[in-house]
């Protein structure tokens, strides 16, 4: 999907969305992206979509709006694509409050020995490392 495919809020150039706009736009933009996932099984398939939400983070990438849509995934259920979305947002922006809210997760999962939970933990955590080594699942992270 191409910046100009966006709804047309993600194209408005010099406008400033709201926290709670932004957060909207972002959670709206990560269902499409498990859709896409879920149809295809494919992240090259999700990644246009993928670079395009980053490009609205970029914006400004320490809102709050952009982490409580970040912190939403953490928390999702719903969200087939979690794992996938937070990864490629971890290698991109490297975040320290998401890689802290990670690895407190994780040894939270662990010392309740649910391995499930904290296997999802640590594939996170591996895309915040330079050579993590499903990067190339993501094209646009290359560029």
């Amino acid at each position: 999907m191409t910046e100009s495919a966006l709804p047309r809020p993600f194209r408005a150039k010099g406008i400033e969305l709201s926290e709670a706009e932004t957060c909207e736009k972002l959670m709206a933009g990560f269902r499409t992206v498990s859709s896409i996932l879920d149809e295809t099984y494919s992240t090259l398939a999700a990644d246009p979509l993928l670079a395009d939400l980053a490009k609205l983070v970029s914006r400004d990438p320490q809102s709050s709006g952009v982490k409580l849509a970040i912190l939403q995934v953490l928390d999702s259920r719903e969200l087939s694509a979690s794992a996938e979305v937070l990864q490629y947002f971890a290698h991109r922006f490297r975040w320290s409050w998401l890689q802290s809210e990670v690895e407190s997760r994780r040894l939270e999962s662990s010392t309740r020995r649910d391995q499930k939970a904290a296997r999802h933990y640590e594939r996170v955590l591996e895309a915040f490392a330079d050579e993590w080594e499903d990067r190339d699942l993501f094209p646009s992270l290359d560029l």
